[in-house]
């Protein structure tokens, strides 16, 4: 069972569901997660055949610390009859792309609920990730951060179809998309999520441009995002876990002084002259992790 307070999510590899040697290899590459496509990398012709591949290919992840699937809009009228054939013991979480209302989020909730129960999987085993992708969904993001169900673990910002929306020209330094990243970022923060993930950086081939658009991403308060080739894999993860070894060994005193205080009955502390509470253990808590993971 993943502990998912402890789970990093630096890069979620995508894989389209109809490719059956991309499936085969997806889970090879190292990234925190690996998302299996149903939708947009998938022609319609193709779609009922990926729901095979996918659940085929399922119980094939065993060393991969999460392993999602995105199921195809609601508005497509294929999201339920995705959500119907994945659902599987392997299966981690579910990616529920363009969401403009919680209560798309609930019935996929209530669906799954009634599938765990039918299939004899623990109650929220399997946790939902909604997409943000379109000016309407942004506008209602309060509304469905506040008001997702519990086993929403994050949202995610989807980027391309986004920008194409807003008939925005991506570029490397993301200025264009600065209102949009900040609004989802303080609206899950807001609501008790963890931080978002990010959206895809599209240009495979430019590397230094990944590197600066990724810092750029850590910098704003995004945890990882998402990956569309098995290059960027390495150089999202190290960026998104960048703590130096000095704030580091200061983050792991923070821990260990404070839950040391915590124990004596004392909230509110000094370490190396420096106010710690709660939320700076916290803080300091996720770059030890961060660390960790590297």
């Amino acid at each position: 069972m993943i502990k998912w307070e402890e789970q990093t999510l630096r890069s979620l590899l995508f894989a389209p569901g109809n490719h059956e040697h991309r499936l085969e290899k997806v889970g090879t590459f190292g990234a925190d997660g690996i998302v299996l496509d149903l939708e947009d990398a998938v022609p319609e012709s193709e779609k009922d055949n990926a729901r095979e591949l996918v659940l085929g290919a399922l119980h094939t992840y065993n060393k991969t610390p999460v392993v999602c699937v995105r199921v195809n809009s609601h508005e497509t009228g294929r999201m339920e009859e995705d959500i119907i054939k994945i659902v599987h013991p392997e299966l981690n979480a579910i990616m529920v792309p363009k969401i403009e209302s919680v209560d798309t989020l609930k019935r996929c909730d209530a669906l799954l609920y009634a599938l765990e129960r039918e299939r004899n999987l623990p109650i929220d085993s399997i946790k939902l990730i909604g997409l943000i992708e379109t000016p309407i969904g942004l506008i209602q993001c309060e509304d469905v951060t506040t008001q997702s169900p519990p086993r929403t673990i994050a949202l995610g910002f989807g980027l391309g179809d986004f920008s194409t929306a807003m008939q925005l020209d991506l570029t490397v330094e993301g200025d264009e998309l600065l209102y949009a990243r900040s609004r989802l970022l303080t609206a899950s923060r807001a609501a008790g999520l963890r931080a978002p993930i990010d959206g895809p950086f599209l240009d495979i081939t430019n590397k230094d441009g990944l590197l600066k658009n990724t810092q750029r991403s850590k910098a704003l308060g995004f945890e990882g995002r998402v990956v569309i080739h098995p290059d960027q894999v390495d150089i999202v993860q190290k960026i998104y876990s960048d703590v130096s070894e000095e704030d580091a060994r200061r983050s792991e005193l923070i821990v260990e002084a404070f839950e040391k205080a915590i124990d004596t009955g004392s909230a509110s502390i000094q370490v190396e002259g420096q106010f710690v509470d709660g939320p700076i253990y916290e803080r300091a808590l996720q770059k030890v992790r961060l660390f960790r993971s590297k």
